[in-house]
């Protein structure tokens, strides 16, 4: 299997009767390498009763599965990794649904009461943060809410609306008490006039005062309450730990049994899920579907052994028709996965397509590195790239493959460097292999410039290249993107480099010619292909506005030319940035400390940080858009389908 290239697919297609239906699901499934197609609009069948119970019971096991789910997250269970040997599918839910309803009603009745003890306690809690503010009054609670002569609302409003709350009742004779304060919520005490009853309650709802309604147990002085509270909140706490010592015990019991009902349920539903899925003959099943041609023999093997009624159609990648679009099934090693995923944010490649993960692995470090040359700098990156690949840390496993992108991006910032003479800013340490750019700003340029040409003469190849593999002879010779569009970019080059350096390579007369015989081909592409398909007439719409169209068409490609390829001198601009950055900091170094004490170093510390960070994230931001304008627009279409074989479990073989 070619490394520029998605794996070769073959086309599937199998007609069973009714009897293997369950035989040839699970082998459609049974080592996650087949992608069905959806054929259930296929129903040629009059009898439907045999279907329908079909869908009723992948519906059951959906809502046994969510249940299942539920009861393992009340007793904190996280599913384990599938075990294929020892699941097996069932026919009828209701089987696994009785074995799941005993262990779900013991699950439900302590999780009941476990939520009742909280509400409790939490209740008690805030008649404690009441009672407290009273602690040291030795008079009766009833006293102080059964008022005669004042009005008062005893609850709980937003912290940060106390002051506004105060400030709209200055008008009106009143005392607000604030008894208990946490981030969020106060618990106040206002006491008013009957007098001004309605304007303290029109004023507390608008600032969210909640009142509390105290319950008939608040008799006694407050202490006597407060011991009563507290003494509740034990007991209660006390409960509480029984129950969940109950939890944890039946925790302990059930997690294996829990952990293989959920498997068989969610097995028994996929796969009805997939025999929803097959089409629907007179007598007949249909499916069909993909598979890598390297597991076609092992797979056709295990259909043919089920017997003669069953037919199984294979089609070879060859003799795939040029319109069907197979999945593309990207396999690289695991260093090469953070490439990958820079390739497929863009667009998952077509099955037909060149892939370019190797090629950007080369090339997006090679860009990175020449706009980030420095030695220092660049084995910073490259140790944070292995720390980051090689890191066991949750938070970082998800970044894991963009570990070798960043190694590889260090790496070739620290050569950079070397031939820079850069090191940590420093210029005086090591003697450059080359130029400093600094010094040299318009011969970087002008390198630059030139390295652009060679990328976009390379990508330009690339588009032809698979323009031949996808059989699209017109595009591929006659476009501003195919062989004319290459050899006219090469023809105005070499007029200009002729011109400026005074010398004669081809002679003129020659790529005039040639620029002509370009111009025309590209002009003339839409009319070759309507000739190519036998389709009439040639000039569509006339030839006044084939004429004009091919024109415009022409001229922005002459305009992509150029912008394209000054679009490259960034890197020489960024390198120059780069060096000019380092240099700032220098300067600021010695102005903090001219001594070059320890100031002087902590500025060039924070400076190699800040350039490390903010300057990196610049040009990995620039990196990406040369790969994706400029080259990637060149000759990379995408569109592909992406793989997805069937799997029992949320780790699929493929995909990124």
């Amino acid at each position: 299997m070619s490394v520029l290239q998605a794996e070769k697919m073959t086309r599937v297609e199998i007609e069973f009767p009714q009897k293997h239906l369950d035989a040839v699901t699970k082998i459609l499934a049974s080592d996650g390498a087949f992608q069905i197609e959806d054929l259930s609009s296929l129903n040629m069948r009059k009898e439907t009763k045999f279907d329908d119970d079909l869908v009723e019971r992948s519906t059951q096991f959906v809502k046994l599965e969510a249940d299942l789910r539920k009861s393992m997250d009340q007793l904190n269970i996280m599913p384990t990794k599938f075990p294929e040997s020892d699941v097996v599918a069932v026919v009828d839910p209701a089987v696994l649904k009785d074995s799941h309803d005993a262990i779900k009603q013991e699950i439900t009745s302590l999780d009941t009461k476990l939520t009742e003890i909280n509400g409790n306690i939490t209740t008690e809690r805030n008649y404690l943060n009441i009672t407290t503010p009273f602690e040291s009054l030795d008079i009766e609670f009833s006293s102080i809410r059964n008022r005669h002569y004042i009005y008062s609302i005893l609850g709980i409003m937003p912290s940060d609306k106390v002051k506004r709350f105060e400030d709209s009742l200055s008008k009106i004779p009143h005392i607000l008490l604030p008894l208990h304060k946490d981030e969020q919520n106060t618990t106040v005490l206002l006491l008013g006039t009957h007098q001004h009853r309605d304007f303290l309650l029109h004023a507390a709802r608008s600032a969210y005062l909640n009142s509390l309604d105290l319950p008939d147990s608040f008799t006694g002085t407050p202490r006597e309450i407060m011991d009563r509270t507290k003494a509740n909140i034990a007991e209660l706490e006390a409960q509480m730990k029984e129950i969940s010592a109950e939890l944890e015990l039946l925790r302990s019991q059930e997690m294996t049994k829990l952990n293989q009902l959920y498997w068989q349920v969610r097995l028994s539903r996929m796969m009805y899920e997939i025999i929803g899925r097959f089409g629907k003959l007179k007598n007949d099943y249909l499916v069909a579907g993909w598979i890598p041609e390297r597991a076609q023999k092992q797979f056709a093997k295990k259909v043919d052994a089920l017997g003669e009624d069953v037919i199984v159609n294979l089609l070879p990648d060859n003799d795939l028709d040029e319109n069907i679009r197979p999945p593309v099934a990207l396999h690289h090693p695991a260093r090469l996965l953070g490439f990958q995923k820079l390739v497929t944010i863009y667009s998952m490649p077509g099955y037909r397509e060149i892939d370019p993960t190797i090629i950007v692995a080369v090339l997006f470090p090679l860009l990175f590195g020449a706009m980030f040359g420095d030695l220092g700098q660049g084995l910073i990156l490259a140790l944070g790239g292995v720390l980051i690949f090689r890191s066991k840390s949750l938070g970082l496993q998800r970044y894991r493959p963009l570990g070798p992108v960043v190694i590889l991006s260090g790496l070739s910032a620290a050569l950079f460097g070397w031939i820079y003479g850069s090191f940590f800013g420093f210029e005086e340490l090591i003697k450059p292999l080359w130029k400093r750019p600094l010094d040299n700003i318009m011969e970087i340029l002008i390198i630059t410039f030139a390295g652009g040409v060679l990328i976009l003469s390379f990508a330009n190849i690339l588009s032809i290249l698979n323009d031949l593999r996808q059989k699209d002879w017109v595009h591929a010779f006659f476009s501003g993107k195919g062989t004319s569009g290459l050899l006219l970019y090469w023809s105005l080059l070499l007029i200009v480099i002729q011109s400026m350096l005074k010398v004669t390579i081809i002679p003129i007369t020659l790529l005039e010619l040639l620029i002509f015989l370009c111009i025309l081909f590209i002009m003339a592409e839409n009319a070759f292909e309507r000739v190519m398909a036998h389709k009439k007439p040639i000039f569509q719409g006339g030839f006044f506005l084939y004429f004009i169209t091919a024109f415009f068409e022409l001229f922005e490609t002459l305009l992509g030319f150029l912008s394209n390829s000054l679009s490259f001198v960034r890197l020489g601009a960024f390198a120059v940035a780069h060096a000019g950055l380092s240099s700032v900091f220098m300067l600021l170094a010695e102005m903090v400390s001219p001594s070059k004490g320890l100031t002087y170093w902590l500025v060039i510390v924070f400076g190699n940080i800040f350039i490390i960070g903010f300057e990196g994230m610049i040009v990995s931001i620039q990196t990406l858009r040369l790969q994706y304008y400029e080259f990637f627009s060149k000759f990379f279409k995408g569109g592909g389908l992406r793989y997805k074989p069937l799997v029992f479990n949320n780790n699929p073989k493929q995909g990124v």
